[in-house]
């Protein structure tokens, strides 16, 4: 017989919690806000120690086990209520090897008269994907009748609602990918898009389901590349699901990890070492070597002794970026929402009479550096410094900055006036697209200091000349960082840092664990795969 004690225990706290709280009423309110927290926290724990004691029953609970344990959720929390009672239950029904407690719950409200509310449903969704995954992922890991449910949920909602909101549609593939029938999620993903942008998960799901058959290559690179599009870094799953497959096809193998590899240089992706201990533990025939490595700071490979490629843009593709910026990214209709084309005109003359720089610095960025909360004298101080840090080298800066800062201390920004060009925005506009033009109008040898990474920017102007802005930028951009309290100006890398071919080996960077959010700064990876294919297969 299923015990209840522990939710017992949580009703005697909670009218416990209670009493404290109306004898609390009189006393400071940072007194009383810390007392509920402390009891939200009790009550969290006996949620916990319920899930525990629940899970125990891993056949389910009869009927009025289920209608006690319901009632008693909604009498003793009062942040729990009949509308959001079953899903909550349905989150106490934990992991995969308990799916069948979540079967039972669900066939007590049916036997009830009760029907699933579309978050219930989201989370028996997330069971079942849970369920499959840790079952193996293939097509058998849920039976026939358990992805018959998922089917009819999803005909079900469909049936209801001509469009579902994006919780509901990323619930949906959840459940689907599970199913035979997953190509239905591929619309739900296009649902996504009419309200907001896919969640990684969404895209995760359907491309690990893809890149598991053959046939549907195409559509998992066609996800991947979406997701690169939506700034979403893919995650270690969807890399392997499909470098799995293709260790099924050993005719094919260069051909289609070197799409791989490709995939990684083109959007400079760096994978994991979980990523890494793949492919070094399952290719070891196909690839003659595939081992850890380090470059030194001649930028030399410890492991092949080959030389990392230097950064070269061409003449043609230089001018091709420079030419193309003016119209997709400085000259767009929100730009113009944060500032006027007069401003843009105005700052077009003062390009054409001053340029061209050596360097061109983003004044607030930089003076940023010194915190956000800083007086402006320090502001101005750290960018006065860093205008002297240029112009000892002798080169002709501009400085960008904006109206406002017409009101820091005199003396700073008079040195500033008299050892660089400066121009200052309307306060509400944006420094970057004039940052980038005036650098790009300059020459091929003009650099810039910002500590911006300018992602947004580089997404503007496609595919093609994604990759040579990015290339570009790195082997022009000083960046600001901090090292013991002290502010240094760091140098651009004039070597690709990402995954690449040097004659015919490739060097592939790598990481120690996911992470959503991509580098602020360009770095030298610590760690590298030394990757060749084996000719003699």
């Amino acid at each position: 017989m299923f015990s209840l004690k522990i939710l017992y225990q949580s009703r005697i706290l909670y009218r416990l919690s209670a009493a404290l709280e109306n004898a609390a009423s009189s006393i400071k309110k940072k007194s009383s806000n810390y007392e509920q927290s402390q009891f939200a926290t009790k009550h969290n724990d006996h949620l916990q120690a319920l899930k525990v004691e629940l899970n125990e029953q891993k056949n389910g609970l009869s009927v009025s086990e289920w209608e006690d344990l319901r009632k008693n959720l909604i009498s003793t929390y009062k942040n729990i209520n009949s509308v959001n009672v079953d899903a909550v239950i349905l989150g106490l029904c934990g992991g995969p090897e308990v799916i069948c407690l979540a079967k039972s719950y669900m066939h007590y409200l049916q036997s009830s008269g009760m029907e699933a509310n579309i978050a219930t449903i989201g989370r028996l969704l997330r069971i079942y994907n849970i369920a499959y995954h840790a079952k193996g992922g293939h097509e058998t890991a849920l039976n026939a009748e358990e992805q018959q449910d998922i089917l009819k949920m999803y005909a079900k909602l469909r049936e209801r609602y001509e469009i579902l909101d994006a919780t509901t549609c990323e619930n949906l593939i959840c459940g689907l990918v599970c199913t035979k029938e997953w190509h239905l999620g591929l619309e739900l993903l296009d649902m996504m898009k009419l309200t907001s942008t896919p969640s990684l998960t969404a895209y995760t799901e359907l491309t690990i389901k893809a890149f598991s058959k053959l046939g549907d290559f195409k559509i998992g690179w066609r996800l991947l590349e979406q997701s690169v599009a939506q700034r979403k870094e893919p995650k270690c799953d969807a890399y392997i699901a499909y470098l799995k497959n293709i260790a099924n096809e050993p005719a094919n193998f260069e051909s289609n990890f070197e799409m791989f590899l490709t995939f990684l240089e083109q959007n400079e992706l760096i994978i994991t070492e979980k990523v890494t201990q793949f492919i070094t533990d399952n290719f070891t025939t196909s690839l003659s070597h595939a081992k850890s490595t380090q470059i030194d700071d001649q930028w030399k490979c410890a492991n092949c002794g080959l030389h990392m490629r230097r950064i070269d843009i061409s003449a043609g593709e230089y001018a091709k970026l420079s030419n193309s910026f003016l119209n997709k990214v400085l000259i767009r209709s929100d730009v113009f929402q944060k500032s006027t084309p007069e401003e843009v005109e105005r700052f077009n003359r003062f390009i054409t009479q001053t340029a061209p720089y050596d360097c061109v610095i983003d004044g607030l960025n930089v003076a940023y550096s010194a915190g956000v909360k800083k007086q402006p004298k320090m502001m101005a101080l750290l960018l006065a410094n860093v205008v002297k840090h240029f112009k000892k080298q002798g080169k002709h800066l501009l400085v960008l900055g904006r109206m406002h800062m017409n009101n820091w201390p005199k003396d700073e920004m008079l040195y500033i006036r008299r050892n660089a060009k400066l121009f200052l925005t309307n306060d509400l506009s944006q420094d970057d697209p004039f940052l980038l033009y005036a650098t790009l109008k300059s020459g091929q040898s003009t650099d810039f200091c910002s500590r911006d990474m300018m992602r947004s920017h580089a997404f503007l102007l496609g595919n093609e000349l994604k990759t040579v802005f990015r290339r570009w930028q790195q082997q022009h951009q000083y960046v600001l960082t901090n090292h013991d309290r002290r502010i240094i100006i760091k140098k651009p890398i004039q070597h690709l840092v990402c995954t690449h071919k040097v004659q015919d080996t490739w060097h592939v960077p790598y990481k120690q664990s996911y992470s959503p959010h991509p580098a602020e700064i360009f770095e030298v990876p610590e760690s590298w795969l030394c990757l060749k294919f084996n000719k003699n297969v």
